[in-house]
């Protein structure tokens, strides 16, 4: 449940949690949310699963730095989120255009609310009502984008769409597209 995560994780639960799980720095976009986490007002706190070095801890104290945790806790992990952040860079073509997170995919199968950087490569996955939006490599839009989704208490018809939508996405599915197509 989202208490027994948030227990695990030592965040208060009437705090909103926006949390990010993944590589730290590059194409992921997490200099754009930590940025972000200083525009977020004190009922809401930007949470990372990842590995972090010293110097992020000091630069971004607002930042809860969890550290890496096992892949195997994902599922529950995400829980702890009151929405989920994927701030891909656009800076880079391999995120604007040409990937395909795996994050993405487990945010998706979530139930959880998705804030995502406006780039073709995700906005082609989720569509127009699979996330709340921002404009990539803004951090003022970003923080919009999440004090928007956490207050929002149509969130979860996001989520709910996003969840429909990543049942296209199974390795049977791809599958079953490749064979049509050849």
């Amino acid at each position: 449940s989202k208490g027994e995560a948030r227990k695990r994780f030592v965040v208060p639960e009437d705090t909103k949690v926006a949390l990010y799980i993944g590589g730290i720095g590059g194409w992921n976009g997490t200099d754009t949310l930590f940025e972000a986490s200083r525009l977020m007002g004190e009922n809401v706190r930007v949470v990372v699963i990842g590995k972090a070095d010293t110097a992020l801890h000091a630069k971004y104290p607002e930042v809860l730095f969890l550290g890496e945790r096992p892949y195997g806790e994902i599922a529950d992990n995400q829980q702890a989120g009151d929405v989920l952040v994927l701030p891909t860079s656009s800076r880079s073509i391999v995120g604007m255009r040409f990937t395909s997170p795996l994050k993405l995919f487990t945010y998706m199968a979530s139930g959880v609310p998705i804030v995502a950087s406006d780039v073709s490569s995700t906005r082609e996955v989720l569509g127009d009502k699979g996330a709340f939006w921002f404009t990539a490599d803004d951090a003022e839009s970003l923080a919009k984008a999440i004090r928007e989704a956490v207050n929002d208490p149509q969130g979860r018809e996001r989520a709910q769409v996003a969840l429909g939508a990543v049942r296209g996405y199974t390795w049977d599915a791809r599958a079953q597209a490749i064979l049509a197509f050849v």
